[in-house]
């Protein structure tokens, strides 16, 4: 997820400007940054696959990725009820909300249970 928005922010951020009706060249450097934010993240959420997003070292990917998510779906929501983006968005940021809801379920209640071998 963090690849398909990241790639095309970096790479064509001059068509994602002006699909959004803000073309400039300030607008394509604030969509580069923004990509490469999410790029970073993607490739830290890579790396940690088949680890689990808890306990010490994976609570701050976890809460990354939750401010993440939280903060993209949340600007994009807003400005896609103000008829500033296409409704089209409105999908990007339901989806992006769904992601925010499931990191917030794995970082606040699940609790996985504990192998065998930990000795109950």
């Amino acid at each position: 997820m963090l690849f398909a928005l990241g790639m095309p922010l970096l790479f064509a951020a001059d068509h994602v400007a002006a699909a959004a009706g803000a073309p400039g060249p300030a607008v394509e450097g604030l969509a580069q940054v923004a990509a490469s934010g999410l790029l970073g993240l993607g490739v830290i959420d890579w790396w940690w696959r088949g680890n689990l997003v808890g306990g010490i070292a994976g609570r701050p990917l976890g809460l990354g990725n939750l401010l993440c998510f939280l903060s993209l779906s949340a600007t994009l929501g807003r400005a896609t009820l103000a008829g500033e983006l296409p409704a089209g968005m409105g999908l990007v940021a339901a989806l992006l909300g769904l992601l925010t809801v499931a990191f917030a379920w794995r970082m606040f209640l699940w609790r996985p249970a504990l192998p065998p071998a930990f000795g109950r």
